[in-house]
């Protein structure tokens, strides 16, 4: 079976990340995935875990090797080194929080490992 993102780029459209049970959160994503909307959620300990769990689903999950987290004026910047199948990348992403920079370079080295060409 042909995963829905088997050659195409996945980009974050929208990330809403809602308290939840225990120490969980729910975390609603809207993906672009080969110009197609997909809405998922998934319930994690974070929102990087939930958009791992995401990735996973859609035949692209990384795992995070190394992460930095560096100031850039009014935002984060981010930058995970990621694995899948024995090779790595360095991505990047940017945004108001930790967390949203990290989902961000989370979906580019998924992009990146899996062969994905940017949008």
């Amino acid at each position: 079976m042909k995963s829905p993102c088997s050659s195409t780029a996945i980009a974050l459209e929208g990330l809403n990340v809602e308290p939840d049970t225990a120490d969980t959160v729910l975390c609603r994503a809207r993906l672009l995935v080969d110009r197609r909307a997909l809405d998922l959620e998934a319930t994690a300990p974070g929102p990087i875990g939930a958009m791992s769990e995401m990735l996973y689903g859609l035949g692209a999950g990384v795992e995070i090797v190394s992460l930095y987290h560096q100031p850039d004026g009014a935002d984060v910047a981010a930058y995970v080194q990621c694995e899948r199948n024995g090779r790595r990348c360095w991505s990047y992403g940017r945004a108001r929080t930790g967390a949203e920079a990290t989902v961000r370079a989370l979906i580019a080295g998924a992009n990146e490992l899996t062969g994905r060409l940017a949008a």
